[in-house]
């Protein structure tokens, strides 16, 4: 009996240490599965992608690439952009390219027309996501991943339907004028007070401290418009892989800036306000917000004016960017005011600063 109980214990005490040895085997294992699982968390790519829809074909040689994130049925913006802003250039010097980014959805007749659209135009790139506010993050990562992969521009432009965007100077403007050749992440960036995390399960941009534990977002640039040169692109892709995505894509840009030491430079040239511009205003925005499709033909017209009414900065850079102050200068039709930006005071120029300029003559304009 005796013998019986102490072979008992001794198989109980083998069975124990062999649980052990097997979970001491294991750990290092389970360790590195806990570490990396935080990958998984991240945005998956390869689930983005869909074969429904023939992709855009990528102009080769681009300096801009322009993004558009649309909803499925926006037909009217699209309609718009295409007449306007994004009609073929003129410019054949300086590549550009707009894209239209659109998710799946559970209308059959609506995913009739966009194959419809794509068909006619052939600028729709779908995802495979259901296309909806707070999947806007999934959309921009898919628009940026295919954009990098497939066309590989120098610089990228993301906004939305409901903006103008200035093709007729933005890629010029980007090849000759922007001293910032990698690196570069600019826009119209939120002041603190702005990027408060929105905790109102109620709100669009709701997040919950699961995902986002801070009270604020770090420094970034509206939705409404910002650029990122090609490298910047590679690296805010490289670390949206390991970093969980928010359903604020502005603000989730900006976590993957910060994560990869990238800081966005506020440029004014980017304006969230659609007011009533004078005519050499539209010389130096570059992008627009709260554009109707109305209002589109308008600031196209107004940009095409531009050309031939005389709009030139009477100012040189050196005597922007000795001062601080803000300058005033006189040329044949206009009266300029210089409001130095971020990037002046960085040293980068008045590039991407803003220029207001005031008409103090009437603008004879030819429309013949």
């Amino acid at each position: 009996m005796a013998l019986k109980q102490t072979c008992l214990k001794v198989l109980l005490c083998a069975s124990a240490f062999t649980c052990l040895l097997l979970l001491w085997c294991q750990l290092p294992r389970s360790i590195t599965e806990l570490l990396s699982s935080s990958h998984k968390n991240g945005v998956r790519f390869n689930s983005l992608f869909s074969d429904d829809l023939q992709e855009p074909k990528c102009q080769i040689h681009q300096v801009l690439l322009v993004l558009v994130t649309t909803d499925p049925g926006h037909m009217k913006a699209r309609r718009a952009i295409r007449r306007t802003w994004a009609a073929p250039a003129r410019d054949g010097a300086h590549p550009w390219q707009v894209v239209f980014l659109i998710g799946r959805t559970l209308d059959v007749e609506l995913d009739w027309h966009i194959h419809k659209e794509q068909a006619a135009h052939g600028d729709i790139l779908m995802g495979n996501y259901l296309d909806s506010y707070r999947n806007l993050t999934l959309k921009v990562m898919h628009g940026m991943k295919w954009a990098s992969e497939r066309c590989r521009p120098r610089y990228i432009l993301k906004t939305d339907d409901d903006c103008f965007v200035n093709t007729d100077r933005f890629p010029a403007f980007l090849a000759h004028h922007n001293k910032v050749q990698s690196g570069l992440y600019v826009g119209s960036v939120f002041p603190e007070k702005k990027r408060v995390v929105i905790r109102d399960p109620k709100s669009k941009w709701y997040v919950s401290r699961e995902h986002f534990q801070l009270d604020s977002y770090p420094p970034y640039a509206s939705g409404v418009g910002y650029v990122l040169s090609s490298d910047v692109v590679r690296k805010v892709l490289k670390m949206a892989e390991i970093i969980t995505p928010i359903p604020v894509e502005d603000a989730y840009i900006g976590l993957l800036a910060r994560r990869a030491q990238i800081m966005p430079l506020s440029s004014s040239r980017f304006t969230k306000n659609n007011i009533k511009w004078g005519i050499c205003n539209y010389r130096y925005l570059m992008v627009i917000h709260r554009m109707a499709p109305g209002d589109q033909k308008l600031a196209q017209k107004n940009v095409l004016r531009t050309l031939s009414s005389g709009c030139h900065l009477g100012i040189t850079g050196s005597s922007v960017e000795s001062s601080s102050s803000v300058h005033h200068r006189t040329s044949n039709l206009c009266t300029y005011v210089l409001f130095p930006s971020q990037s002046t005071a960085l040293g980068i120029g008045i590039w991407w600063s803003f220029i207001h300029c005031k008409c103090s003559v009437r603008i004879q304009v030819n429309t013949h």
